[in-house]
């Protein structure tokens, strides 16, 4: 695997699209040297440190960490235990692995961070039309509040998509403290715990910023660790049909688990939906992290840890 540096990945697993070119721009942040400016009806809004999203509203929000408009959704809301969950056995993959593509012949696991977001519940209706399964890596607090978004969680879990860690706050995890990385870590799985009684056994880290100690400590806390090796490069300003071209590219069996991010509306209502098709007319199975790797199901993917709890005044970021 190619080795990732930080440094010069900054942006990797955020969205990013040229702010002068539509509303959805970076428009800020440490390194940051492009437009500052967003098209009307958009304010440049403060993610973290090095990533500064041009968002919906005409007044920025008093901190980064602001909660944005409760997402609408025209699905009602799923029932708490899931129903359509598959199960099967096989072969998991010990805590402390790291994992990069698919090892199932004919298997495509499609991917999605940072999430989850307004658009996510679209991308799900999309995904469960076309009877494929994807895994989406959520953060508890990024664009808004993972309580927030409850039945949108709920609602992928129960169509069988695959939940897995993209930490609490999208922190760089090789520049934590062994206590940072505990939390970023311990408060996403409370969460999680919460809303559907689970406990993810999979983590894809912020960035892909991962070395042997961050893996080895994830291995650790009971952690197995994905990162990518297709790139739809989404967050580096790629237009839709240009990620596709890059798909159009790959072989016959490529066994990719592509990167892609369910906070970009182009993504979650164009792209994601189209390598759903992409897949379906290469021959391809496209299905959740833990089934392209022949692991059990659930327990690959999960510890579950009892069921959801009802929502009270912990559910709160």
């Amino acid at each position: 695997m190619k080795t990732i540096l930080v440094s010069t990945l900054l942006f990797a697993s955020s969205t990013f699209v040229n702010a002068q070119s539509g509303a959805w721009g970076q428009c800020g942040g440490t390194g940051w040297s492009g437009a500052t400016t967003c098209v009307s009806g958009y304010t440049c809004t403060v993610v973290n440190q090095w990533y500064h999203q041009c968002l919906p509203g005409s007044n920025p929000p008093t901190t980064p960490t602001s909660n944005p408009t409760t997402p609408t959704s025209t699905t009602s809301s799923p029932p708490t235990t899931p129903t359509q969950n598959p199960t099967q056995p096989g072969s998991d993959r010990p805590y402390g692995t790291l994992v990069t593509g698919c090892s199932v012949p004919n298997t495509i696991a499609i991917t999605f961070d940072d999430g989850p977001y307004t658009w996510t519940s679209q991308l799900i209706d999309s995904l469960n039309s076309a009877n494929v399964t994807a895994t989406f890596f959520v953060v508890g607090q990024m664009y808004g509040c993972i309580y927030d978004y409850a039945d949108v969680l709920k609602k992928a879990y129960n169509s069988g998509h695959q939940i897995a860690s993209h930490t609490w706050s999208h922190k760089d995890l090789t520049g934590q403290s062994a206590s940072g990385l505990q939390t970023e870590i311990s408060r996403l799985e409370e969460a999680l715990k919460k809303i559907l009684g689970i406990r993810p056994k999979w983590l894809r880290p912020p960035y892909g910023g991962q070395n042997s100690n961050v893996v080895n400590t994830l291995g650790g806390l009971k952690y197995k660790v994905v990162t990518w090796n297709f790139d739809t490069e989404d967050w580096n300003g790629f237009s839709v049909s240009a990620s596709q071209s890059k798909f159009n590219s790959l072989g016959s069996d490529p066994k990719i688990i592509p990167l892609s991010h369910d906070a970009l509306q182009s993504t979650a209502t164009q792209l994601g939906p189209w390598i759903a098709q992409w897949a379906k007319q290469k021959g391809l199975r496209a299905v959740t992290l833990s089934e392209c790797l022949g692991e059990s199901i659930p327990g690959g993917q999960y510890d579950l840890v009892g069921g959801a709890g009802p929502r009270d005044s912990t559910w709160r970021c």
